[in-house]
């Protein structure tokens, strides 16, 4: 019985003694896929993808003089008709505070900026300067023949306004003292159902804030790394999932894929095909949709090529 006693206990230690191997060996497999894999800092957390802070000064009103060597409807404080000449005054200045709101509203939707107000803010990258260089309205008559019940011939007259609404924005890097700086612009058709000029002002103004956050999320893309592959069909990806999520980006962005290299210590890019986000699945998660390249992607692939995405929009 006492032999059978200690034969017993010695199992436990043995079976005790293995379980814990069995944890360790599991503890430190998670810590070395943890360690060794490349993909477990996302792109949005590396440094891929730093958010630069900017500081929004005044907006001003800068007469452009050279407007005047075009053509009426281009000189600044009129809304003037270019092919009539009818011309009604139009005071630019009240126009500031709209602007630099839709200026305010452009940086804001930039993924990669983010906008600062206050004179005391200390860790800004860039100062930003508005200057509204052009902001005018046109208005056009057109007369239409018409016919009415009785068949008797009218003439019947109808008034489109259009409208520009152009910015210089002067990025000042406040670390280097370089500027640069972008001229960009709003528009109005003066086919559209704008009622006043100022309406068409209005709106050439919501087009330039678009306009403003579209040009500068090209001027700052995202970068992201392909992950994983997901659907495939005989030879092609049909998706594939990137490590940047709803914390940047949200459904419908398009990004150009590439595969990278090196050369001389540089980092090269061969475009291989383009890709949309279906879903945002997290903060760093995405499942795109392959919607060119689906060929050329699932070889980058099987060849273990690193894979990289960059936004387009």
């Amino acid at each position: 019985m006492y032999l059978f006693q200690n034969l017993s206990l010695s199992l436990q230690m043995i079976i005790l003694y293995n379980s814990n191997m069995n944890k360790l060996r599991i503890l430190l497999s998670i810590v070395l896929c943890y360690v060794l894999t490349p993909t477990s800092v996302s792109a949005q957390d590396n440094g891929l993808n730093p958010v630069y802070k900017v500081q929004l000064t005044d907006i001003t009103y800068q007469k452009d003089e050279t407007k005047k060597k075009v053509t009426v409807g281009k000189v600044l404080g009129v809304v003037a008709d270019v092919v009539e000449g009818r011309v009604t005054d139009v005071n630019n200045e009240e126009y500031i505070p709209l602007a630099r709101n839709r200026v305010m509203e452009g940086l804001t939707h930039v993924r990669r900026l983010q906008v600062v107000e206050g004179d005391e803010v200390t860790d800004a990258k860039y100062q930003v300067s508005a200057i509204l260089t052009d902001i005018a309205a046109t208005r056009k008559v057109k007369t239409y023949d018409r016919k009415d019940s009785n068949g008797r011939e009218y003439t019947e007259a109808k008034t489109y306004y259009g409208a520009i609404a152009t910015v210089a924005l002067n990025f000042t890097n406040l670390q280097t003292g370089e500027v640069t700086t972008s001229t960009l612009s709003g528009r109005c058709s003066e086919y559209s159902l704008a009622k006043s000029a100022d309406e068409a002002i209005r709106t050439a103004l919501y087009e330039l804030a678009d306009n403003i956050y579209e040009y500068y999320n090209e001027c700052y893309p995202i970068r992201a790394n392909i992950i994983e592959r997901g659907v495939e069909k005989r030879d092609k990806t049909k998706e594939v999932y990137i490590d940047v999520g709803s914390r940047f980006i949200g459904e419908d962005i398009h990004f150009n894929v590439y595969v990278v290299g090196q050369v001389a210590g540089r980092e090269t890019r061969k475009q291989i095909g383009r890709i949309r986000v279906r879903e945002t699945m997290g903060d760093d998660v995405s499942l795109c949709k392959v919607q060119k390249g689906g060929k050329e992607i699932k070889a980058a692939f099987d060849r273990g090529d690193a894979i990289v995405a960059i936004s387009t929009d």
